[in-house]
């Protein structure tokens, strides 16, 4: 776990992932043939093999937010990057690239002595993070307008679980960066990690238009059923491992092909218009591309205590090593 724990600690809200960025492109230069860094900042790699390519796209940013104002007593206004719900940035402690490296604050409640009787709703132009200052003129010593942040990272192991901030979708790029280290393929394998996800696949829509694959995968994260939901609310569970993706977006004989030659435990996941993910880009990329869509199942999306399974991560690498074992053959013609 110790690499997926450095991606988590790795910053990288959209538009602003060059630390996690180094990370990854470092990790991809001990497994890869060739590896750059386009215009808009995605990674991609190449493993060079035959006439037919496969696009395999993990997104390595991570929801957060812009300080958008500076109040007289020095309390920081925020706007989201992605989404976010007011109730999850509430008493949690966040992070800033700030002038000189990072800025830690808060976003304090107060305290239930002081509540009215009905609870508050707030809307995240009501929230203020509390860098520790008194004032407009300190703040601006530490902080700009523009500058960006998310979540305090933490990382933790809770027997085969994992609970951390940015497992969306910091736990794909991990499966990439795993299967990267060996796969064998006769097809030529691109792996991406994709920048602007959250706020609207950009990195996925122009890597994919450079690459223009035959077959383009998405490796993302889905909802998996929390407490008090039931299978009727959401069928995938965690633990019993990755989705693959039915609907639209999947191109049927890839879907089939990987159902097939799966050989670990997987969940069907239903889509029936788009996946939310970087395939719905990449299919539409140029002619069109054959898409599918794999999944790991996430507990608490968007917050600061995602949880994943270690099988269902264990088993995504193996399911993605084995589909690229034959990927070469697949049929694409409908």
């Amino acid at each position: 776990m110790e690499l997926l724990k450095k991606l988590i600690y790795a910053f990288g809200v959209p538009g602003f992932e060059e630390e996690i960025r180094e990370l990854v492109a470092e990790h991809m230069e001990k497994y890869l043939d060739e590896v750059r860094v386009d215009r808009l900042g995605n990674v991609i790699g190449v493993k060079k093999g035959n006439e037919r390519k496969v696009m395999l796209a993990a997104h390595m940013d991570q929801i957060g937010f812009m300080v958008k104002n500076i109040t007289e007593d020095g309390f920081l206004l925020i706007s989201p990057m992605g989404g976010i719900k007011p109730s999850t940035l509430r008493s949690q402690a966040v992070r800033i690239k700030g002038k000189e490296g990072y800025i830690y604050g808060v976003i304090g409640e107060k305290p239930p002595h002081l509540e009215e009787k009905k609870e508050e709703k707030k809307e995240i132009k009501d929230l203020r993070v509390d860098i520790g200052v008194d004032s407009k003129e300190k703040a601006e010593k530490l902080v700009s307008i523009g500058d960006v942040g998310s979540f305090v990272p933490n990382f933790y192991e809770l027997e085969q679980r994992v609970v951390a901030t940015a497992l969306d979708d910091r736990s794909g790029v991990y499966t990439l960066l795993r299967v990267m280290e060996n796969f064998e393929s006769e097809a030529t394998v691109y792996f991406v990690s994709t920048v602007q996800e959250e706020i609207g696949v950009r990195g996925a829509m122009v890597s994919s238009f450079g690459v223009y694959p035959d077959i383009g995968i998405a490796i993302d994260v889905t909802h998996a059923r929390m407490p008090s939901m039931s299978k009727d609310d959401i069928s995938v569970e965690l633990g019993k491992g990755p989705t693959i993706g039915i609907g639209p977006t999947g191109h049927p004989n890839v879907v089939r092909y990987l159902m097939e030659i799966a050989g670990v435990p997987y969940q069907v996941e239903p889509n029936p218009s788009h996946s939310g993910t970087d395939a719905d880009v990449i299919q539409l990329t140029r002619e069109g591309v054959a898409t599918a869509v794999i999944s790991i199942p996430l507990r608490y999306m968007h917050s600061s205590v995602e949880m994943a399974d270690k099988m269902d991560l264990y088993n995504t690498v193996k399911l993605i090593r084995n589909g690229l074992s034959e990927i070469h053959r697949v049929e694409l013609r409908l």
